[in-house]
Formats: structure tokens, C-alpha cells, sequence
């Protein structure tokens, strides 16, 4: 190099260096702000894609890019989009201004005060904007339309009714149909619900007028779009909903309560109309040929047709006797009983009770002749599946209804399979007592199923009425090797079935393996070994979201992970490859994590994200697989005016020998000669992520990694090994044997490290503090403390017991609370609180439905009772992981505050010197600092 060149060298290397040094850390000010990139979709063409770019707070943007030479164009506020299917237009909503949105709850206007959403129509090629105002939903036929359909609301009425007139409650909108090509409109007036026919030919419109409008009557119409008439097929008092069209768009059906009396519950009943019927008529109703006794049509499922048009499958119900109206609410008792033999526990019946209230049993009825209810599901066999889009002469169904009990421990219940004929609803039992995943293949030739015991893949030809194993002669696992909870591994999946249900796809660890349904093709591994050999793992990618199998000779785009260095990418899979050329090609695999492509339907283009840890995922086309790409967004440069940082893999060995990994996060600035303290975050095994984007958010409950780092810390994100008994000791085992890696850097400030955790992480930090003084201050989100009371609680998030939490799955105990009490006693951190002397703050919210929220009541007033330092933040009415932002920005703040204290010397916040008293609750929420 001569003198020239370096000294160029080194005023670029100083010049680099300076500019780091003189960017922005993050600080909380900037959360709002920062921006997503989601949605994206591509005309047929790829000529086009349509994205949004959203901050996490405020007035986001639809755009659309031409892909061909990246001009873009935004409408401020646009969402829920839909490209016509002539690919010339989108059509999208507008939402009204965030800050108007704000003013009007402020003010608490009411809904039909509230502003409004408005309808765009952008032209592609000119970039026009058409705006309507005051719509309230918008739908267009799918395969081919000219036309947008949207319901029409009156603006936001703020005088409290001077000015507008009531409106009952179920009365419909103005339905406008609008000509996309030469902007004429027509109406439909007093419309609730309506469809397009897929064609683009139809619209049906369910009517419910104002009660006084003495001349317009509820009822449904079909309109024809191009004669612009309107067919009256029912009317008369009553409800009318959930229409749909065949897939030609010649038949019809719909839902109707013509009891205009006010008794609940309401009966239904379907109604059908094909062209040629002068009106639609009812064909399944209460009493019926074929619908159970004391049945009736449920109004809570759509009905459907079967791709053919030949079926028309529809939910049923038991009738609830009605509401009995002389019971006097307040002279009855209010209780829960709780009954010892019950299929499911009291909370979770009540947690799943308007589910349950609205739940519907799938039938069937032939449309060619009109006869008979055929009743496909009842109570016992709830889950019902129809394969071939609803054309298949059989569908899956599973009943659980002899093991519901037992999942109060095992956590999911077993299964009995059936085949169950479309035609007269008659059941073949094909496997029994099933503790797996199940599915029946696309063209409903066979039923899968992957038998978690005994670790192998099934098949059941519903024509030879024979089962036999498909996996158990190959010489590789299907099931997780790296699985490490007391309870059977789950497989690692099914990618697709090929066409006519000729093969099935499964994934072992690394491969794709095409195997026979049948058993009489010998298995093949698509991939060819390389996964295993290269410790690559592939997985197909649907690229088509319309497909329901592979089709022959498809050429198929593979993700491809790299399990030794973390790269990401694609390869592709030509089944048409030449004698000599392989048929796995490598398109890329890079230090970058690619979000699933999006794929034009009609052109080899595909759109994606791609970005790392400190490269913020834009988005990207590409029109070659790979051998080159585009950038088409830049939709964060603010994001370069900041003190980022990088992430690098690290390894170590546990003290049971097992050599583990993590990730160790550094400041953008990071200086090898200063020392930086370190947060220690954890949960399972993170080293898999080492190329994600982590967005800047306030936190829900767990450390910001890049705000943390932008700030001058450290972060270490070691995985975990576990051992089935000893979940405390395995995390100390894998945990703490990291950190002390870390120690031997000189750049690591040893005497300010702290760890933080959430839920499972959280008790891990629970555990650890009771092991070891080795940390400055510990943070602990929803920690269970004590687990001979946890293991009885209940998940109010779904109302299982937690029993089988203790026993199969994550806390990884393996025996129940009296067959291994010394192992519930070795792993809760309360009963060694005594051992504690880090500083520790808890988060645990009283709406918590995954860690019953005394967990954190015990632990916390087991440490004050011995006079240790402890918090705890107790967010009302707020769940597991908090939802409503404004407490999430509120932690963030006391995360920084807690840590900046105790690792950084920062003055301590009149919350951690004083508490906050519930005198001055929502008055002071003591931010400010202290000497």
C-alpha cells in the first residue's frame, strides 16, 4: 500500500469512526415513529406491488411501486387494499386522521359520532386518486369485476342527534355500485350484508328498512349488474344475512328469521335460489327430513357451496328453550358448580361459553335433489373437515368426546378419527385413541395422521380401507430430535400433497422426502441428502396462497436455514432438470432474514423483506431467483442517524458439556478498550435469530435488545438445555456458565451485569437470584415463584388447569405434584427467598391469564417479608404481555430507569426510592429522579 493510499485509509477509517461517534442514541421519543413495511401484494404481472409503510403510531401510508423502474406512489391513511382483477386499479379504505380519531375519544363521541373511513380508487398507470367519502366496507367480485360495491354512511353527526334521524339498531346502509371504468353509480337502499359473485355478475343484498319506513320491506334482492335489476327473492318481516354465491354464480343461499316475535334464541332457516326459481325457497328447517329432532339451522356459520356447485354445507343447532323473562335477576342465586366428572373444567367452559353459544354442527344437503339434512358433525365429533373444496365422497372428523377429561393434565385431548361419508353421513372408525395431527388429503383420498407415541407417520385409504405406516423403513427421524419437554415430540410436518394425491411431502430435520400415500412407490428424498449433509434445513414455500396441491412437474421455491452459521435464504426444486444437473439449485442463502416471498401469479417475480440486526427489513424484488435483486424502499434512512449496533454468534460449554450458543449484542460505537455493562435477557433458545430485525417498541414486557445497546449496554441472549426434573438447575447450568464466557473479555464491566426475563424467563431470573449473587439487579416479568401452588392454578387465558404445564410441557417437571413433590419443592424460587440478595423488580399483572398473578404476590411479599430489596408493578386489568401502549411506553420507562441505576450509577427514580402511595395513584407516577 503506499503512502497515498493509506493516508486516503485512514481519513476514511477516522472520518467512519467520527460519524459513529456523533449519532443519536435511541431514546423514548422515537417509538411512535418507527416504521413497518406490511401488506405487500403484486399485480399478476409483478408489474406493480402494493404495500403499506405504518409508524406504530400516527397516520401511515398505502404505496404503490412500479417494480419495473421503482416510482412510487403514497395515499396517506390507506389500508385494507384490493387489486381489481382487471390489475389495472387498487382499491382501498382511508382511515380518518389519527389525530382526529384521538380528538373525538378524548371528547367521547359516540360510534356513530366517530369520523369516518373513506374509499379510494388509484389508477395504476396515471395515478389518480378517486375519494369517497363516509363508506363503511367496500367488496368486488373476485375473478372479474368492473365494479366496486361499498356501503354508504352518513358523515359523523356531533349534534346528538339535532340534525340526522335515529336509526335502528339493525337498519341497513345505501349499497352504491360503482362502474370502475366510467364512474356511473346505482343504489340499493337499506342493505346489512351483501355478496359478489366471484364472476363479477352479481350482487345479493340482505335489506333491513328504518321500522317506521312503512313501503320498504326487509328482505333479499339479487342484482344484476349488467341489466342494473334488481330480483326480489324473500321479504317479509324477520332477518336476513350471511349470503353467498356458488362459484359460477348461478345458484344462491342465505340465512332468515322470520319470527318477528321477541323471543331469543331465534331460529333459522336456509334459504337456496338458482336461476330459474321465481323466488328462493327454504330447504333445511326445523323438522325437516334428516335434521335431528329439537334441531334447527344455526345462524353463526356461512353456508357454502362445494366447488362443483352440487352441495350446500350449513351449520345446525340444538334449540335452547327461550329465554324464560319472569326469572327476577336479582332474587336468583349466581354461582359456578363445579362437577368432579365433567369433560371440562368450570373456567374453561366459561371462557369458551359464547364460542360454545355460537357453535354450529356441519351438514349437508345435495342440491340435485333436495331431500335430506345430511348431519356430518354432532356433539361428540365437533371437528369436522371437508377435503376437494366440499366435492370429496368423504370428510375427516375427530371425536374427543371420551378424553376431554384428561386434558385438564395432558393438555390436548386425544381423538377418535373417522371417515365420515358426505353422501348419508355414515362413519368408518380409522384410528382410535390418537394422540397426533391429523388431516385428510386435498382430493380426499386419504386420511394422514402422525402418531406422537410411537413417532411415525400414517396413511388410511378411504377406498382399500387400509393403514400402513409410511415412515417407519426410512433410516431418518420425522419427529423433533431436539425436543426437550416430558411428553412425545411432535413431527417436524407435512409442506403439501402433490396432485391427484399421488404424494405426500414430510419434513425431517434438514430434508423434503416425497413419499407414496399407498406404500407402493418407494420413498425419495427431493432434496437429496444435502439438507442433512450440509446441516441445511429446507422447507417448501406455497407460493400460490390458491393452490391446495402441487402440481406434476412444478418447479418448487425452497427456504433454506443454515443451522451453523444462521444464514437465511432460497433454493429452488426443478423436477425437470436435465440427466445430469441437479434438481436443487441454490438461489441464495446470505447474513439476512427474508420474510416469506410474495409471488406474481403470472411472471417468475417475486417481492420480500430482507434485513438483519442493525439493517432495517426494506423490500426487495427480484426477477431471476436470486442472481440479482432490487431495493424498492427506503422506508427508515432516520434509523442510520442512530448508535445501532451488531450482533455476533458466541459459544461456550455448559457444565453439563453440552456446547451451547447465544448471541452477543454490542453498541455500534463499541470501543474494545472501554467496558460496557451487560443485560443478560433469555427464553428457550434465541441463537437461531441471529440475523432478525428487532423493531424499536416500547416494551410489553421484556428488555428493547436495540434500545438498550444504542445506550451503551451489552446484551447476551444465551439458549437454554434442558434436563426433564431440574428446569432451575438446567437454566443455572446453561445461563451462568455463558456469562462467565463473557467475563474473559476485558470489555466486559463484571461488576455491572443484570438479567431479565418474561414468563418462563421470568422465573428463570426468580430461580437464579436464589443461586448466585453474581448479578448487580435482576428483572422479572410474570414469574411463577412457587410451584406446588402454580401446578393446581388455572390459565385464565383459557381456563385449563396448568396441571399439564408441570407434567408434559414447558416447566418440564415430568410427574405430577405427589409422585415428585421434591422436584415442584427444588424448582420455586420462594422457598429459597431467604437465599436472595440481588435488588429484583417484578412485573405481574392482575388480568395476567397465562401465570396466576399471586405468583408474583407470593415471591414479592416473601422477599419483604425478609427484607429484601424488591418491586413489583402490578398494571391493572392488563394481561400476561401488556396490550394498551400507553403502559408499555410507561415500562420501558422504569426498565431504563431500574437498570441505568444499578449498572450505570444513574440517580435513583422517586418510584424505586419512595414507591408510589395509592394517595397519589394517577397523579404522580414517580419518573422523576432523586439524590
Amino acid at each position: 500500500m503506499n503512502k497515498k493510499t493509506l493516508i486516503i485509509s485512514l481519513i476514511l477509517i477516522l472520518t467512519s469512526a467520527s460519524l459513529v461517534a456523533q449519532k443519536k442514541v435511541l431514546d423514548h421519543s422515537v417509538y411512535d415513529g418507527w416504521k413497518t413495511i406490511t401488506g405487500e401484494s403484486l399485480t399478476k404481472n409483478g408489474g406493480y406491488t402494493v404495500y403499506y409503510i405504518n409508524p406504530q403510531e400516527g397516520d401511515g401510508s398505502l404505496v404503490v411501486t412500479n417494480t419495473k423502474n421503482n416510482s412510487s406512489f403514497s395515499v396517506s391513511r390507506g389500508y385494507q387494499h384490493t387489486i381489481t382483477p382487471d390489475q389495472q386499479q387498487v382499491v382501498f379504505l382511508i382511515k380518518p386522521l389519527f389525530a382526529d380519531t384521538r380528538d373525538a375519544k378524548i371528547k367521547k363521541r359516540k360510534p356513530e359520532e366517530m369520523p369516518k373511513d373513506s374509499l379510494a380508487i388509484l389508477n395504476f398507470g396515471t395515478q389518480r386518486v378517486f375519494k369517497i367519502p363516509y363508506v363503511k366496507s367496500y367488496k368486488m367480485g373476485k375473478d372479474a369485476s368492473n365494479y366496486v360495491a361499498y356501503l354508504s354512511v352518513a358523515p359523523a353527526d356531533t349534534t346528538g342527534g339535532k340534525k340526522a334521524p335515529k336509526r335502528d339498531k339493525d337498519e341497513g346502509y345505501p349499497l352504491i355500485i360503482r362502474n370502475l371504468s366510467n364512474g356511473q353509480e346505482d343504489t340499493i337502499k337499506n342493505v346489512v350484508d351483501y355478496a359478489f359473485s366471484d364472476n363479477g355478475k352479481y350482487i345479493a343484498a340482505t335489506l333491513q328498512p328504518n321500522s317506521k319506513d312503512s313501503v320498504a320491506k326487509a328482505g333479499v334482492i339479487l342484482y344484476d349488474i349488467t341489466k342494473k335489476e334488481n330480483e326480489l327473492l324473500a321479504s317479509g318481516k324477520g332477518k336476513y344475512k350471511q349470503p353467498v354465491f356458488a362459484e359460477d354464480g348461478l345458484q344462491l343461499a342465505f340465512l332468515a328469521d322470520c319470527d318477528t316475535s321477541k323471543v331469543e334464541p331465534k331460529d333459522f332457516e336456509l334459504y337456496y335460489y338458482k336461476q330459474g326459481l321465481d323466488s328462493a325457497i327454504i330447504i333445511a328447517d326445523e323438522g325437516m327430513n334428516g335434521m335431528p329432532q329439537k334441531w334447527s339451522v344455526g345462524e353463526n356459520r356461512t353456508p357454502s357451496f362445494s366447488k362443483n356447485g352440487q352441495r350446500l354445507f350449513f351449520g345446525i343447532v340444538p334449540i335452547r328453550p327461550p329465554k324464560d323473562t319472569t326469572i327476577v335477576d336479582f332474587e336468583v342465586a349466581k354461582l359456578d358448580i363445579w362437577h368432579w366428572n365433567e369433560p371440562n373444567l368450570q373456567p374453561m367452559q366459561l371462557k369458551n361459553l359464547d364460542r360454545e353459544l355460537k357453535r354450529t354442527y356441519l351438514s349437508v344437503i345435495s342440491l340435485d335433489k333436495l331431500s335430506k339434512i345430511i348431519p356430518l358433525a354432532d356433539k361428540n365429533m365437533k371437528d369436522v373437515r371437508t377435503p376437494d373444496d366440499g366435492n370429496a365422497a368423504y370428510a375427516l372428523g375427530l371425536d374427543d368426546s371420551k378424553y376431554r377429561i384428561e386434558m385438564q393434565w395432558e393438555g390436548s385431548a386425544r381423538n377418535d378419527v373417522y371417515a365420515i361419508s358426505v353422501a348419508d353421513g355414515s362413519k368408518i372408525l380409522v384410528a382410535e385413541a390418537l394422540n397426533g395431527l391429523t388431516s385428510i388429503s386435498p382430493g380426499g383420498k386419504y386420511i394422514m395422521w402422525y402418531d406422537m407415541k410411537k413417532r411415525q407417520w400414517y396413511s388410511y385409504s378411504i377406498d382399500s380401507k387400509k393403514t400402513i405406516c409410511l415412515t417407519d423403513k426410512i433410516n431418518v427421524n420425522f419427529w423433533d430430535e431436539e425436543h426437550d419437554t416430558p411428553s412425545d415430540p411432535y413431527p417436524h410436518g407435512l409442506a403439501a400433497w402433490t396432485e391427484n394425491d399421488n404424494a405426500v411431502l414430510l419434513y425431517d430435520k434438514y430434508d423434503i422426502w416425497q413419499i407414496d400415500p399407498a406404500g407402493v412407490k418407494a420413498p425419495v428424498n427431493l432434496t437429496d441428502g444435502e439438507g442433512r449433509k450440509s446441516e441445511l434445513t429446507f422447507r417448501y414455500i406455497r407460493t400460490d396462497p390458491e393452490s391446495r396441491f402441487i402440481k406434476a412437474d412444478e418447479e418448487l421455491l425452497l427456504s433454506a436455514f443454515d443451522n451453523k452459521s444462521k444464514m437465511d435464504g432460497f433454493y429452488t426444486f426443478n423436477p425437470r432438470a436435465k440427466k445430469n444437473v441437479s434438481k436443487l439449485a441454490k438461489a441464495c442463502l446470505e447474513g439476512y432474514y427474508f420474510s416469506r416471498p410474495v409471488k406474481a401469479k403470472d411472471a417468475n417475480l417475486y417481492v420480500y423483506k430482507k434485513g438483519n440486526f442493525n439493517t432495517f427489513p426494506d423490500l426487495y424484488v427480484t426477477e431471476n431467483v436470486w442472481k440479482t435483486e432490487k431495493k424498492l424502499t427506503d422506508a427508515l434512512p432516520e434509523m442510520q442517524e442512530y448508535n445501532w449496533g451488531t450482533a455476533e454468534l458466541v459459544s461456550w460449554k455448559t457444565d453439563d458439556g453440552i456446547t451451547a450458543e447465544g448471541i452477543l449484542y454490542k453498541p455500534e460505537n463499541f470501543d474494545p478498550a472501554k467496558k460496557y455493562p451487560m443485560l443478560v435477557y433469555f427464553y428457550e433458545k434465541h441463537s437461531n435469530d441471529l440475523y432478525r430485525y428487532i423493531t424499536v417498541a416500547p416494551s410489553r414486557s421484556v428488555i428493547n435488545i436495540p434500545f438498550f445497546v444504542s445506550r451503551g449496554y451489552l446484551v447476551f441472549t444465551p439458549d437454554i438445555y434442558y434436563k426433564d426434573g431440574h428446569p432451575g438447575q438446567s437454566a443455572y447450568k446453561s445461563i451462568i456458565p455463558g456469562v462467565r464466557s463473557l467475563y474473559k473479555n476485558t470489555w466486559v464491566d463484571t461488576a455491572n451485569v443484570a438479567i431479565q426475563g418474561q414468563s418462563w424467563g421470568g422465573y428463570q431470573v426468580a430461580y437464579l437470584v436464589t443461586q448466585t449473587d453474581m448479578f448487580k439487579a435482576a428483572g422479572a416479568g410474570a414469574p411463577v415463584s412457587n410451584m406446588t401452588s402454580a401446578y393446581g392454578g388455572i390459565r385464565w387465558g383459557t381456563g385449563m388447569s396448568r396441571q399439564f404445564q408441570y407434567e408434559h410441557t414447558q416447566s418440564r417437571i415430568g410427574k405430577t405434584l405427589w409422585d415428585g413433590l421434591d422436584f415442584y419443592i427444588e424448582n420455586s424460587p420462594l422457598f429459597f427467598a431467604d437465599k436472595v440478595n440481588t435488588p429484583l423488580l417484578i412485573m405481574h399483572n392482575d388480568n395476567d391469564g397465562a401465570v396466576p398473578w399471586y405468583q408474583g404476590i407470593e415471591y414479592f411479599t416473601a422477599l419483604r417479608r425478609l427484607g429484601k430489596t424488591v418491586w413489583m408493578l402490578q398494571y391493572n386489568n392488563e394481561e400476561h404481555n401488556l396490550l394498551e401502549r400507553k403502559n408499555t411506553k410507561d415500562l420501558s420507562i422504569r426498565l431504563q430507569q431500574f437498570f441505568d441505576h444499578y449498572l450505570k450509577s444513574d440517580k435513583m427514580p422517586e418510584w424505586m426510592k419512595y414507591g408510589v402511595p395509592a394517595t397519589q395513584k394517577g397523579v404522580s407516577w414517580g419518573y422523576d429522579l432523586v439524590d
